[in-house]
């Protein structure tokens, strides 16, 4: 069903007003806090939030915002710039998708084959089940990797291979039956990672590079296991309200459902070309963009004014204590990228986008 973003918001207003520690005015951070900030609204919810990260909005061709955001209270934080890269987690699933609807429109792939087709060396009881699509609509009944033994244990992750990974999932119990409801995993992107090393006649890497990233001129943009340089500083917030930085362990395998890094910027022609019909043939937008059964985004409407809402696609991701999340607003031509490394929270991260939104695409602008 489609999504009404207002409760999201309503959360998010709230938690950035009743619960955000704001850095004191003699807090270092604090003096550049507002270096982002267009209208005394964003300001103050950058500030509550004690942000960290980038901000882009465009329309068209016009970039509107493009400002990097170093609100944070932690006293040596490693401020960033609008070039500076961010994992962007889940997001990659979108990503994902669109290589696989493509092999779909070039007929090597169709959408109601099995996972006994497609990949009869991955053993599992439920293999004749699973279909191409349920795994694009996270509706397979796979589970998620919260499920594998010792996931959270750093030292189990560490220590998987290609191999002992695949055999952690093959011992994962459906949670439904396929089709019959929808659960978030990442395994299922995982699989098409793999779905695109056999039927693109290239490995998933280069299938993204040269059918996404290298067209799109999107050169900053690439894999957490093989590029790290000019990464932001990931700073997790605990409990207790302190920061550290944690490090991804074996991000490798994220692969395909969490593993990629990009820029504002790259995000913003990613953006575009989904608008303007680059990435997805007709067929393929009918799929992605269902509003019921989307492939790795959420179609929604999103208030802007008191009696007015535009349509927004939408997708985020969140991996350790980095966010990010864009959020196109096609009858406008209008893309916010928001992406951060101080854990600021999803649903802040809406809040956010919603504050961009208006002020950039409201009734008067």
């Amino acid at each position: 069903m489609k999504q009404s973003l207002i409760a999201a918001l309503a959360a998010a207003l709230l938690a950035c007003g009743c619960t955000a520690e704001r850095p004191t005015p003699d807090t270092p951070a604090a003096t550049h806090s507002a270096e982002a900030a267009n209208t005394d609204a964003l300001s103050t919810l950058l500030d509550e939030l004690a942000f960290s990260g980038t901000l882009l909005v465009s329309k068209g061709d016009d970039i509107l915002l493009r400002e990097a955001v170093n609100a944070s209270p932690i006293a040596d934080a490693v401020d960033v710039t609008p070039e500076t890269r961010f994992p962007i987690a889940s997001m990659t699933k979108s990503f994902t998708a669109a290589l696989v609807l493509k092999l779909v429109d070039e007929g090597k792939l169709g959408l109601d084959q099995t996972l006994a087709e497609l990949l009869p060396e991955f053993d599992v009881p439920y293999a004749g089940e699973v279909t191409l699509r349920q795994l694009l609509q996270n509706r397979s009944g796979i589970p998620h990797y919260i499920d594998i033994p010792g996931w959270f244990d750093n030292d189990v992750k560490r220590a998987f291979t290609d191999a002992s990974f695949m055999e952690a999932l093959e011992g994962l119990d459906l949670k439904f039956a396929p089709g019959s409801d929808y659960l978030y995993s990442n395994v299922n992107y995982y699989l098409l990672a793999l779905i695109i090393d056999r039927y693109s006649g290239m490995d998933y890497e280069t299938c993204l590079q040269t059918q996404i990233l290298g067209p799109l001129g999107m050169t900053a943009t690439g894999q957490l296991y093989r590029d790290t340089d000019g990464l932001a500083v990931n700073y997790l917030k605990n409990d207790d309200r302190t920061y550290e930085a944690i490090p991804v362990v074996n991000p490798v395998l994220f692969r395909g459902t969490a593993s990629m890094v990009s820029t504002a910027d790259d995000l913003n022609a990613w953006g575009h070309a989904v608008i303007d019909g680059e990435i997805y043939s007709d067929a393929a937008a009918a799929e992605a963009f269902n509003a019921d059964t989307p492939m790795a985004w959420s179609v929604a409407d999103l208030p802007v004014t008191d009696d007015q809402s535009v349509g927004v696609t939408y997708y985020n991701g969140r991996l350790i204590g980095y966010l990010s999340l864009i959020m196109l607003v096609p009858e406008e031509n209008g893309v916010i990228v928001i992406l951060n490394n101080n854990t600021a929270g999803y649903e802040n991260m809406i809040g956010l986008a919603a504050t961009l939104a208006a002020e950039h695409f409201g009734g008067e602008n």
